[in-house]
């Protein structure tokens, strides 16, 4: 028999009745039933693998009774795990607990389970946490509801306001920053920093690339190679099998993808059209790999951090795409959520808009800048050349400049500085090989640090790239035929 569904004024009166019994079958009305093993599964995947603050947000209103018996042992021990030291066990620290503690079969079994959990692929992140969140919020504070009901009958007053209390709080944010004498184990973790690639012989002055939450600029005179050095940082982060976003506010998705095709496969850029099987074969190859890209357009001045958050949202909805990088070519020509008299300030807010994104999807964001008048035609400088607002640098946690003379450009001379650094030194500058014909980019050993102010040596190209010419189709098909 259908079970008979209790109004608001039924419940109230039982409360002015004192009807005690019946308020606890109120509260009782619902059926502990585990979830089907996928969403437990891909809960436990989540649990385990967020670095976003989700388990530590959860940890305490998270209910193992509506987990199946194997999926709520492994809840168990994570449980029990950040109870003890504050932070989650990742896939290998439960791996060596259910070692420890586990015996023969159970043992194989859970470890099996493990390595399947680990596999689980994550879609619509964000619909999965607030799902579970609801769910047992809800559920917390209906189990506080049955405990104030209990504790009323008996006049335990003092105890209800607790209780209360601690079922509003239950689920709350509640990351109140990182204690340096608590927290040893979560700051020693090798993982505390995932950076992704930009360029090989770049990554090792910059902590490895950048890393989520991480906004990094790339400074450059009109002219200077701003967009192609993004295009060659994306393909680097494409190359690693990293799923990418590049955002283009000047030019169309059609000629940045045309980029992209000729940085891969070191076809000038003039003669991509003529190598089709050259490019769908790297194409392939790339997306088997598990790399991504998605390039999209939006109107010079049109695009706010509204818009790309919107068409991010699109991306997972409708393709359950969730980059790991994003490329944004480029800042300074997006629109600003508030317009302020000066343009300066407009910009500063784009950036620091930029930044708390970064952090909000705990993602790592390029972007480019202009110089002003100062930092054209010359091979370095400082960060006073910021075109506008130096608020921009103040926000960003890595600015590369890149020097361009007119001299050296028929040459593909450059110099790359870095001008900020969190994750490394700063201050140095380093020769480069700049071919913007097929983006071809590539720092050069020197003697060591470059004085700022000193004159830049002139830069021996590779034989490959002296022998190049106008004649690069034949030499593509030649080598090709060997």
């Amino acid at each position: 028999m259908e079970a008979k569904i209790q109004s608001k004024d039924e419940v109230l009166n039982k409360i002015k009745d004192g009807d005690v019994q019946g308020l606890v079958s109120f509260f009782q009305g619902d059926k502990t039933e585990p979830f089907d093993v996928d969403y437990q599964n891909r809960f436990l995947k989540l649990f385990i693998s967020d670095k976003d603050g989700f388990p530590e947000r959860i940890v305490d209103i998270v209910q193992t009774e509506y987990f199946d018996s194997y999926q709520k042992i492994l809840l168990n021990y994570e449980l029990e795990f950040h109870g003890k030291y504050r932070e989650i066990a990742r896939f290998n620290t439960l791996r060596d607990i259910v070692r420890q503690k586990e015996k023969d079969l159970t043992k194989d079994h859970l470890l099996g389970l493990i390595d399947k959990i680990e596999g689980v692929e994550l879609e619509n992140i964000k619909s999965l946490k607030d799902s579970a969140y609801f769910f047992f919020k809800e559920r917390s504070v209906k189990n506080c509801l049955f405990e104030l009901v209990v504790n009323w009958k008996k006049h335990d007053y003092d105890s209800m306001e607790t209780i209360l209390k601690n079922a509003l709080k239950a689920g709350e944010p509640k990351e109140t920053g990182h204690d340096y004498l608590k927290d040893i184990e979560k700051r020693l973790e090798k993982d505390f920093r995932a950076p992704i690639t930009a360029m090989k012989d770049l990554d090792i002055f910059i902590g490895g690339g950048l890393a989520g939450g991480e906004m990094a600029i790339v400074l450059a005179p009109p002219g200077g190679g701003k967009s192609m050095a993004l295009v060659k940082f994306a393909c680097g982060a494409l190359l690693d099998s990293k799923k990418v976003v590049y955002y283009t506010l000047e030019l169309s998705e059609k000629v940045v993808s045309q980029r992209f095709d000729a940085c891969i496969n070191q076809i000038k850029i003039k003669d991509v059209w003529e190598f089709p099987d050259v490019v769908r074969e790297s194409a392939t190859e790339i997306y088997k790999n598990g790399g991504k890209l998605v390039v999209k357009e939006f109107a010079t001045g049109q695009a706010s951090i509204n818009t790309i958050l919107a068409h991010l949202r699109t991306l997972e909805t409708n393709e359950g795409f969730i980059p790991d990088i994003i490329f944004i070519d480029y800042a300074d020509i997006m629109k600003p959520l508030t317009v302020f008299t000066e343009k300066r300030h407009s910009l500063t807010s784009i950036y620091e808009g930029i930044r708390g994104m970064a952090v909000e999807m705990g993602i790592p964001i390029w972007t480019a800048s202009q110089t002003n008048r100062a930092g054209m035609n010359k091979d370095k400088f400082g960060l006073d050349v910021i075109g506008e607002a130096l608020g921009k640098a103040a926000t960003a946690d890595l600015v590369i400049g890149i020097g361009r003379p007119d001299e050296g450009k028929e040459n593909h001379e450059a110099m790359f500085g870095i001008l900020k650094n969190r994750n490394g030194a700063d201050g140095f500058y380093k020769p480069a090989i700049f071919d913007t014909s097929k983006i071809y980019i590539e720092l050069l050993p020197d003697t060591g640090v470059v004085v700022p102010g000193a004159k830049p040596s002139t830069i021996k190209k590779p034989k490959k790239m002296q022998d190049e010419d106008e004649n690069s189709i034949n030499d593509i098909l030649i080598a090709n035929e060997m």
